[in-house]
């Protein structure tokens, strides 16, 4: 998990709401709002949720892609898992991430977020 948290930028809550370009001091905790409506990932970090930022545009909000790939994921999936998955390379994507997919806006990655199943049977 640390080895991730090096490679990858992890946002908390205040680091969401302040690249949020359309951020209102009154929705502070719109990271959360987001989480529990399955629009971004959470991950448990050093006793705070932590938000990989691959997940969320220049201005601050989700990638539309980030809420679909997350609902085609297999529910069994921890929050780590998915961030795995999302950040691995993947045969299907010619070595390419599942992240990169979702910045590039290429839709094909939902199918192959919902064929993730199969890696759980293994």
């Amino acid at each position: 998990m640390d080895d991730f948290a090096l490679e990858y930028s992890l946002l908390d809550d205040a680091g969401v709401h302040a690249q949020w370009q359309n951020g209102s001091w009154q929705i502070t905790r719109i990271a959360d709002i987001w989480t529990r409506t399955g629009k971004v990932l959470s991950l448990p970090y050093k006793g705070a949720n932590a938000y990989p930022s691959f997940q969320f545009a220049e201005d601050g909000t989700p990638l539309p892609l980030m809420e679909k790939v997350l609902k085609a994921l297999p529910r069994e999936m921890t929050p780590w898992q998915c961030a795995f998955w999302l950040t691995s390379p993947n045969s299907e994507l010619r070595g390419e991430s599942p992240a990169n997919r979702i910045q590039t806006g290429d839709d094909c990655i939902v199918d192959i977020a919902g064929e993730a199943g199969g890696l759980m049977a293994a």
